[in-house]
């Protein structure tokens, strides 16, 4: 079986030090590494496994989120017109009622929207613990796992 996938015929934005774009170009990879990428459909020597036709698509570097709350996800929409101190004194009370299995179904939501909206990488800021003795505090990482996901901690924490 083999691990190369290719996608082909999209817009590729590639973002290097030349800002080089192929409006019909393609990118590969194998085993997760990205081994090409250039105009046109992909040379021949790096063909096998799963071709994608990407017609209509735009392939781009992914995003890099470097400060996200994944809990927060549940809260979203609440007091978005209040200041910063309105905001938490509302928030807060509802953060206090988090538990496990809450901290992780918003962080796999959070995690899925940010996916969709080409971010392939975030750095988490979890830091309201609200029961002692709760385990919550692994539930953002517990949601992130997939081959693509590297769960890690922040010299914060």
């Amino acid at each position: 079986m083999s691990t190369r996938v290719a996608i082909e015929k999209c817009h590729v934005a590639t973002c290097d030090g030349e800002d080089n774009e192929y409006t019909d170009g393609h990118v590969a990879w194998d085993c997760g590494r990205i081994i090409d990428v250039g105009p046109g459909p992909t040379p021949e020597p790096l063909r096998g496994g799963t071709v994608i036709d990407g017609s209509g698509c735009l392939a781009t570097p992914g995003l890099i989120n470097t400060h996200q709350h994944l809990y927060q996800w549940l809260t979203r929409g609440i007091a978005q017109d209040a200041t910063l101190f309105g905001w938490l004194t509302t928030l807060y009370p509802l953060w206090a009622g988090l538990d496990e299995e809450k901290v992780h179904a918003a962080a796999a939501a959070n995690l899925a929207w940010m996916a969709l909206s080409g971010c392939s990488t975030t750095s988490d800021h979890h830091y309201v613990f609200p029961a002692a003795g709760t385990t919550h505090r692994r539930s953002p990482c517990s949601a992130s796992r997939s081959p693509r996901a590297r769960p890690s901690r922040s010299p914060a924490s």
